[in-house]
C-alpha cells in the first residue's frame, strides 16, 4: 500500500489539490474523491488506505484524542437533531404510497359544462402529480393485501392547483364525516396488541347498513390488486362543474387506465403479499424508469341537479353509484404518467391534497362527506407538515392566499330548520344487490368466498345482523354466504 495518507484540505501544503500526497497525482477534485493510490480494484478499500478516516467531519469535537465531547460541539447537535428530525408525522390514513409525474390534456373544449381554464384547450398540456397509496397502511404492508387503494391526483393549473382525492372503489362505508375517525379506528390494528381487529370491522358494519355496498366492492376482487396501470379511479364524492353562464351540473369522476383493467383473486394477493409486497410499488417505478408510461382517461357523469327529486336515491349519497345507462361517462382527457420523483420524501411524502383544492368552474356540493372532507385534510397537513405546508414545491400554488379561494353555492337560497339527522333517501341494500347481481359468476364466487372467510369467526350477534343486511339485498346472495361459512366451519 502507498505510505502517502490524505492530508487535512485546510492545511496549505504542496501536495495535490486533492489532499491526496500521490507527487504524481494530477486529480482536481476534493480527497474523499480522489481514487489515487487506493488499492480497490486489488481488494483494499478507502478505510484501509485511510483515505477517510482522517476528515474532521467524522469527528466530534472532544479535549484531545481520548477526552469528553464538547457541549460546544454544534456540529455535532445539528447532525444528530436533523437525523431525529428527518422523519415527519405519518399521514393518519394512507402511510404507504408511492408517485409519478406527468401532464393532462382535454380532448376538447369543455366550456359548455364548466369554466376550469384547464379543460379549455385540446393543445394545452397540465403538469399532474399523482399519489398512490393504501388506505389502511404502515409502510411495511404489501401492495397486494386486501385494502382501499387511494388515487390522489393534483394538477398544476394556471388558476391555482385543482385536487382529485379518491379511491379505486367508487363508494364509501359512510355518508357523514361526523363518523370518518369512528370507521378508521374500526379498520385500523386494535389499540391492545397492535394486532388486525376483523371484529372491530364487522361490528362497525353492523352498526352501519349503508356500508354494505362499500363491503361488495372491497370483498370482490377490486379489493386486491397488483398493479396501479391496471386499477380504475374514482372521485367517490359529487361535485359542481359551472360554466360562463353560471349553469351548474353535478359532476362524479372517473380514470379509467388504457392498458386495461385487472384485478387479482386472494389466492394470488396471499402470495404476492409473500414474495414481494411491494409489487404495485415496484411496477409502477420501474415501467417509468425503462422508458414507459402509465395512461388514464378521464370521465365524467354530468347530472342536472333538478334530476335528484326523481331519483330514488340522494346523488349526493357517497354509498351510492349513479347508472351509467342514465347518465354515461364522458370522455375529458388523458393523463399520462412518464417520470418518477426525484426525491421520495420531498415529492411523494410531502404531497398534500385536499377535495378542497379547486378552481373557478369547479365546486364543491352539499354531499355530507365532501363537506367534512373539505376542511379536514388541510387540518391534517398542517399536523403532519406544518403550517407551510402549501409552500413546499410539491404543493406550491403559484401567488396562492385565501382570499383567491374559488367559492362554492354562490348564488344559492337555501332555507329550513337546524337540525342533525339523516338524509330523506338512504336505500342502503339496492345496490349492494345490483353490484352482487351484475358480477361474473366466477367473481360472484370469490365475492361469496372472501365475506365467509371473515364473517365466519364473528360473534353470533355480528353475524346475525350483517346476515340480515345482506337478505336484504340479495336472498341468494345471502343464502350462498352462510352456505360458504357452515362449509367453512365443518372443514
Amino acid at each position: 500500500m502507498p505510505e502517502w495518507g490524505c492530508c487535512e484540505p485546510c492545511v496549505p501544503c504542496d501536495k495535490p489539490a486533492c489532499g491526496c500526497g500521490n507527487p504524481d497525482c494530477k486529480c482536481e477534485t476534493p480527497c474523499q474523491n480522489c481514487t489515487c493510490g487506493r488499492e480497490e480494484n486489488n481488494g483494499g478499500s478507502c478505510v484501509e488506505n485511510n483515505c477517510a478516516e482522517d476528515r474532521r467531519e467524522f469527528h466530534s469535537q472532544t479535549v484531545g484524542a481520548d477526552g469528553p465531547v464538547l457541549v460546544q460541539d454544534g456540529r455535532l447537535h445539528e447532525t444528530l437533531d436533523i437525523f431525529v428530525n428527518s422523519v415527519e408525522r405519518e399521514r393518519v390514513v394512507h402511510t404507504k404510497g408511492y408517485g409519478a409525474l406527468g401532464c393532462f390534456r382535454p380532448y376538447q373544449c369543455m366550456a359548455p359544462y364548466t369554466k376550469a381554464a384547464f379543460l379549455q384547450d385540446p393543445s394545452v398540456e397540465t403538469p399532474v402529480f399523482v399519489r398512490f397509496s393504501l388506505a389502511v397502511s404502515n409502510r411495511g404492508t404489501p401492495d397486494s393485501a386486501r385494502n382501499v387503494h387511494g388515487f390522489a391526483t393534483k394538477f398544476y393549473t394556471k388558476e391555482g392547483n385543482f385536487d382529485i382525492v379518491g379511491n379505486q372503489i367508487p363508494v364509501f362505508f359512510i355518508r357523514d364525516a361526523i363518523r370518518f375517525p369512528e370507521v378508521i379506528a374500526a379498520l385500523k390494528p386494535s389499540p391492545k396488541n397492535n394486532l388486525a381487529n376483523p371484529e372491530a370491522i364487522w361490528d362497525f358494519i353492523a352498526r352501519t347498513p349503508e356500508a354494505l355496498h362499500m363491503v361488495t366492492w372491497l370483498y370482490s376482487d377490486v379489493g386486491t390488486l397488483d398493479s396501479v396501470r391496471t386499477m380504475r379511479g374514482f372521485g367517490i364524492n359529487t361535485f359542481v362543474w359551472v360554466n360562463k353562464a353560471g349553469e351548474k351540473r353535478y359532476v362524479k369522476y372517473h380514470w379509467i387506465p388504457l392498458a386495461g383493467e385487472r384485478c387479482i383473486d386472494s389466492e394470488e394477493a396471499r402470495r404476492l403479499a409473500c414474495e414481494n409486497p411491494d409489487v404495485m410499488a415496484e411496477d409502477l417505478y420501474h415501467t417509468i424508469a425503462g422508458g414507459g408510461c402509465v395512461e388514464y382517461e378521464l370521465r365524467v357523469q354530468l347530472m342536472n341537479p333538478c334530476d335528484a327529486e326523481k331519483l330514488p336515491y340522494d346523488p349526493l349519497d357517497d354509498t351510492k353509484v349513479w347508472s351509467e345507462r342514465d347518465y354515461p361517462l364522458m370522455p375529458v382527457g388523458r393523463m399520462i404518467l412518464d417520470r418518477n420523483p426525484d426525491d421520495y420524501r420531498t415529492q411523494v411524502e410531502h404531497a398534500a391534497f385536499s377535495p378542497a383544492n379547486l378552481v373557478p368552474g369547479i365546486e364543491l356540493s352539499a354531499d355530507k362527506m365532501l363537506q367534512g372532507r373539505s376542511f379536514v385534510y388541510w387540518d391534517a397537513q398542517r399536523h403532519r407538515l406544518g403550517n407551510g405546508f402549501r409552500e413546499i414545491p410539491v404543493n406550491r400554488s403559484p401567488d396562492w392566499s385565501p382570499s383567491k379561494m374559488p367559492d362554492s353555492g354562490m348564488g344559492e337560497c337555501l332555507e329550513g330548520v337546524v337540525t342533525r339527522s339523516a338524509i330523506e333517501k338512504t336505500d342502503d341494500f339496492t345496490q349492494a344487490g345490483e353490484r352482487y347481481r351484475c358480477l361474473p359468476e366466477i367473481h360472484r364466487r370469490h365475492l361469496v368466498e372472501n365475506i365467509a372467510a371473515d364473517l365466519g369467526p364473528m360473534p353470533k350477534r355480528i353475524k346475525t345482523c350483517v346476515m340480515g343486511y345482506f337478505r336484504k339485498a340479495d336472498e341468494e346472495f345471502a343464502a350462498r354466504i352462510e352456505e360458504e361459512m357452515n362449509r367453512m366451519r365443518r372443514r
